[in-house]
Formats: structure tokens, C-alpha cells, sequence
């Protein structure tokens, strides 16, 4: 009997120290999105969105003129910050016309605003929003050479 304590606990402490000391990685993944905005954003159909050349590869150029036109379509007003209103819509599964469907609902969801909303104050201006797809896309650059592959793309993001 007496063995079988010390076997369940030596079992309970690696377990704990194992999550004691992976927690940090997974947690900073986490911060980066959504699980469902990071299965959208993986989508081919994403890519060629961004892939404005058509050659197979997406550059840091490329993403940022198209999350600039993202953010220019949730900017109704114009004021280069996108309160609640605007970045849920007029309904909250409205379509952005740049983007998939899927994509285009969990980005709108109140968890991505928040996550991109660095500053607290219930907007996000388009440096937060610019900052926030440069992380994802540096993210997604495994190799380092400023473009995403579609193999590149294709893994996951969290």
C-alpha cells in the first residue's frame, strides 16, 4: 500500500511540474488569438486574399495593405479607431467584404477586439490593429524571410 501512495504521488508531481513548466509556452501562444480565428485565418482562402501578386507566398507588404483595408472597412466613421459598434456591425455575423465569412465572424468577435485593444480604452486605433497582424504575420514566418509560404500558412497558429 505504502508503495502505491508513493507511486501516485511522484505520478501527481511530474504531472504538475510538467504543467508547471510548459504553461508559460502555451499560454503566450494563446495570447495570440482565438482558436477560432486562428483555424480562419489558416485557411487558403485567406491566403489568397493577401497573396495580391498570386504567387504562392504572402509578403509583409502584402498583409499590411490588406489589413489596412480591412481596418479601412470597419472604420465607419473615418476617425482611424473602431469603437464596439463599428467592429461588431450592424449584425454581428455581417460579412467584411475582403474576408471569409468564417474569418470575418471571429474577427469581429468582442475577444479579438479586446486582444488587439492594447491601450484598454474600448477602441482599436489602426496602429493597435497594423501591431496586432504584424505579430500574427511574424508568427507565421517561421523561416524569417519576411513572406509567408503556403506551407508556412497552412500550420497552425496557436
Amino acid at each position: 500500500m505504502n508503495i502505491q501512495i508513493k507511486n501516485v504521488v511522484l505520478v501527481a508531481v511530474t504531472l504538475l511540474s510538467t504543467g508547471v513548466i510548459s504553461a508559460p509556452a502555451f499560454s503566450a501562444d494563446a495570447m495570440l488569438s482565438t482558436g477560432g480565428y486562428a483555424r480562419e485565418f489558416s485557411k487558403m482562402g485567406m491566403m489568397k486574399m493577401l497573396d495580391a501578386d498570386g504567387n504562392h507566398m504572402v509578403t509583409a507588404a502584402e498583409a499590411d495593405t490588406y489589413y489596412n483595408s480591412i481596418f479601412d472597412e470597419l472604420d465607419k466613421d473615418k476617425d482611424d479607431s473602431v469603437d464596439a459598434k463599428e467592429w461588431a456591425g450592424p449584425a454581428k455575423n455581417s460579412k467584411l467584404d475582403l474576408t471569409t465569412g468564417g474569418y470575418s465572424r471571429e474577427l469581429r468577435s468582442m475577444k479579438m477586439m479586446g486582444m488587439m485593444d492594447t491601450d484598454g480604452d474600448h477602441k482599436v486605433t489602426r496602429a493597435e490593429f497594423l501591431a496586432y497582424h504584424q505579430t500574427i504575420f511574424a508568427h507565421k514566418d517561421t523561416s524569417g524571410d519576411k513572406e509567408i509560404s503556403a506551407q508556412e500558412w497552412a500550420a497552425k497558429l496557436l
